[in-house]
């Protein structure tokens, strides 16, 4: 076995070495600790399997390969060592493990392609000379402190524990510290000191250097100020800059803000990131060109022409949450404004991860109420986003200025309002920041009327007639200027998009089920009792079941009110022709229901098409005539706001790239931390500080951002176990016996390829035929490894029609299998389940597809 090279996967220069003991040796001391520990064991044919963490891998060691753990050349001198020495025996007889049936569903266990032999971007791994010198930079003092400081940082910021769980932590592992010691001296009063074998250290110099590793550990955890000090050092941790908004004698005001052009230095400095971002880019560019009708992002729309072509886009998120101390009185809650920023060209399947959302500022909210303060509180931001668009930014890994744009700000209706100076009421006045529409003149049909848009320069006219006439509080709806004017590329009226989430998923789309579920009630077809039923014993596919929506109780119809998140009221907004299939023909306000599903399907697709606009237009003006004759009373200005989409495509480009439903994903990581830091004293600098400790945490990673593949639910299977049709495609499509296939022949449940989930019996759409881009759908059947490479069995349904009562498609099954490689099949849709209504099948989309070559 020694002439087997081992490569270490996690270093970047593939570190070499030539005996599987330095190679144990150097990832247990370095890499042990790796957050995404991903470990593939290839020492024989019978392993290729990965391992999520290193315990797990180590116990596969342990229990497989333990005799290449000791060479030939010492194996006598260990057995010696393991007769005579009592403690040694001891060690040994609990890490050795007997081998036992290995269980396929242990969570740390996971199955790849790992002989594709490429990285992150796809290409193939440079073949570095071997490196001969085995033996790795030796452990000192500061190396045993960097790894503390990880681990500890690893408990605060990935495990959320507060600091005097981890001073305790620290306080135990000294305890376990000393009693070790202990038994290696009773331990070394028992041993043949004579033995010439026998390799010896005095106890004078244990306990010495015990004792340095035990002051070395309590530096990092003596206090806050020395835990930040050591991440500075070993992580490069940047503490958020506190920002004076008031100069009060009696309690200053702060804001706290982190740097963007520092903030995207590091990001960009990671050597995948560049690379990433070039690349989808131009992939979207190239597309374009090809088809220009496709819309990908806001270079697409009418606004892009202010966006420089070799430019990244900063898109900026404004909302408040809410904080509550759990040992405070009731009123005791924190409102807090926050401030996120993104990079725009993240690659599609990295954008749903949190760690791409970064904070720039945080304070209270009500240290915002007047227009100074907010000023200041911006100026920050404005300062920096202007920098980076007039200078740029140099990073060391890239050889040329990256210049940057300035795109939209995503926020809901209130946050858009403030930052943008329009008024906050949306009861009278002008409450649109798009158009000069009143309240009372939202019950005039678009039919009828077309309300002036609002322009620069007609704002500009605005203001000034507010600045010469101070007893104007405001006028056509503006109340001031906004804090972000001095920003380059910014426009009150044009610079902040809908929010699908806001208008639709919370807005239009719950409002209308209720509407429906009330009128079934209203002509007998159902009880309130009955509703409640039904909507509790649906039974949700696997893929709907994350967002399964709470039952629509009684109360909740009494108050006319449906709760859940957004996702889980679009989930019933969506099934609904499902869930109510017998009641729904009977309904006058399902006619509704149909024009805003065609309408949501248009807006929520990605890509988009430029040709698509004028029917989107026709669909939101038909939406809200049909609201004002069936529904005047439901006429709430989100139903204005969302028949404003068409313009807003048009201008932006899809929807669904500057939404807020992610953002509000990254609003849970600092309720966790306000509710388990218990620090609520000064919470704005607790969140900011916590926050960039997590970040600087993801950054000390070797890869920012990571594609990866994972199983689950793995099993060895047989031949024999398979049906006769799919054992006649394997002979026919890789011309081997059945017998030669049972060797290495795996199964698993689920795999997550590039972040795409892709589930057994789960159904997925592989193809658009026609002019109408009509749907085609495989049912995946199994999930198998062969040779190392997984494939996909797949049965090739039929597209029987579109049945508009169920909004949905029909689907059948003919038995016609084949054999599909995940890398072969192109994405247009996530993974759907399968609905049985009167013993049919039918597929539900989520949003409406286009081919983009």
């Amino acid at each position: 076995m020694s002439a087997q090279i081992y490569q270490c996967k996690f270093c970047n220069n593939n570190r070499s070495f030539q005996e599987f003991r330095d190679y144990f040796r150097h990832i247990t001391l370095y890499h042990a600790g790796e957050r995404n520990f991903r470990l593939t064991c290839d020492i024989s044919s019978s392993c290729g399997i990965t391992y999520k963490t290193f315990a797990s891998y180590k116990m596969h060691v342990h229990r497989r390969h333990y005799s290449l753990l000791n060479s030939s050349s010492n194996q006598q001198q260990v057995n010696d060592v393991q007769d005579s020495d009592p403690l040694s025996a001891h060690t040994n007889s609990s890490t050795v493990i007997d081998p036992t049936t290995t269980n396929d569903s242990n969570a740390d266990v996971i199955y790849v392609d790992d002989d594709n032999d490429t990285d992150d971007f796809g290409e193939p791994w440079v073949d570095l000379p071997i490196n001969n010198t085995p033996q790795d930079k030796p452990i000192d003092l500061l190396k045993i402190q960097q790894q503390y400081t990880r681990f500890l940082l690893e408990l605060r910021e990935y495990h959320i524990l507060p600091q005097s769980i981890i001073q305790s932590i620290t306080t135990h592992i000294l305890s376990l510290l000393d009693n070790i010691m202990e038994l290696l001296e009773d331990q070394a009063k028992k041993s043949d000191q004579s033995s010439a074998r026998t390799k010896s250290i005095s106890i004078n110099d244990m306990t010495s250097i015990v004792k340095t590793i035990k002051q070395s550990i309590t530096i990092s955890t003596r206090n806050e100020y020395q835990f930040l000090e050591s991440c500075k050092n070993f992580f490069n941790y940047s503490p958020p800059i506190e920002n004076i908004l008031s100069l009060n004698e009696k309690k200053k005001e702060y804001s706290y803000y982190i740097s963007i052009k520092e903030s995207l230095r590091k990001i960009l400095e990671k050597e995948d990131i560049m690379e990433l971002l070039v690349e989808n880019i131009r992939n979207q560019y190239g597309l374009t060109n090809a088809d220009a009708d496709l819309m990908f992002s806001c270079r697409d729309g009418i606004g892009g022409r202010k966006i420089r072509k070799n430019s990244f886009m900063i898109q900026l998120y404004v909302d408040g949450i809410g904080v509550t101390n759990p040992i405070g009185p009731k009123k005791d809650k924190h409102k807090l404004t926050i401030v996120y920023f993104m990079l725009e060209d993240i690659p599609d399947v990295f954008r749903s991860m949190l760690q791409c959302i970064n904070l720039a500022a945080i304070c209270h909210t009500r240290y915002l109420s007047c227009e100074e303060k907010l000023k200041q509180f911006y100026d920050p931001i404005v300062k920096d986003l202007n920098d980076l668009q007039h200078n740029g930014l140099s990073i060391n890994t890239f050889n040329s200025q990256l210049s940057f744009s300035f795109s939209t700000v995503a926020a809901d209706n209130l946050a858009v309002h403030e930052i943008a100076g329009f008024q906050q009421n949306f009861s009278s006045g002008y409450f649109c920041r798009r158009c000069l529409v009143t309240y009372e003149n939202r019950l005039i049909p678009l039919i009828d009327v077309h309300f002036i848009q609002r322009t620069s320069e007609l704002h500009n006219t605005h203001l000034q007639l507010i600045k010469n006439q101070p007893q104007i509080k405001s006028c056509c709806g503006v109340v001031g200027p906004s804090p972000l004017d001095h920003l380059l590329n910014f426009d009150p009226t044009n610079s902040f998009p809908g929010d699908v989430m806001h208008d639709f998923l919370e807005g239009t789309c719950p409002m209308l089920v209720m509407a429906m579920l009330k009128e079934a009630a209203s002509i007998r077809l159902i009880t309130f009792h009955g509703i409640e039923t039904r909507t509790a014993q649906f039974i949700y596919g696997e893929f709907d079941k994350s967002n399964k929506p709470p039952p629509v109780l009684v109360k909740n119809l009494n108050n006319d009110r449906i709760n859940g998140s957004a996702s889980q009221k679009y989930c019933l907004f969506r099934l609904f022709p499902i869930i109510f299939s017998d009641l729904v023909e009977h309904l006058s306000s399902f006619k509704i229901y149909l024009v805003l599903r065609e309408l949501l399907d248009m807006v929520l697709a990605y890509p988009l098409r430029k040709s698509w606009l004028p029917f989107m237009e026709t669909l939101s003006i038909n939406f809200q005539s049909m609201i004002l004759e069936y529904l005047p009373d439901k006429a709430t200005p989100k139903v204005h706001f969302a028949s404003e989409y068409a313009k807003i495509v048009e201008q932006f480009g899809p929807p669904v790239r500057y939404w807020c439903m992610r953002y509000e994903g990254a609003h849970l990581y600092f309720k966790r931390i306000a509710l388990r830091s218990g620090n609520f004293k000064n919470i704005p600098k607790t969140l900011a500080q916590r926050q960039q400790l997590r970040q600087c945490l993801l950054l000390s990673q070797d890869h920012f951002l990571k594609r990866y593949e994972q199983a689950s639910g793995v099993k060895r299977i047989k031949m024999n176990e398979i049906e006769s049709k799919i054992k006649s495609l394997f002979i026919k499509k890789f011309e081997q016996s059945i017998n030669q296939f049972d060797e290495s022949l795996l199964q698993c449940s689920q795999l997550i390829q590039n972040h795409i989930i892709y589930k057994q019996n789960a159904v997925y759409v592989y193809d658009l035929e026609h002019a109408e881009e009509i749907p085609k759908f495989i049912q995946l059947v199994y999930i198998l490894k062969l040779n190392e490479q997984w494939i996909f069995i797949v049965n090739f349904l039929n597209t029987d029609g579109f049945v508009s009562k169920l909004w949905s498609y029909q689907v059948s099954s003919h038995d016609c299998f084949g054999i599909i490689l995940p890398n072969d099949l192109k994405y247009f849709h996530k993974g759907l389940d399968l609905y049985q209504v009167n013993n049919l099948h039918f597929v539900n989309l989520s949003s409406r597809l286009t081919k983009a070559n």
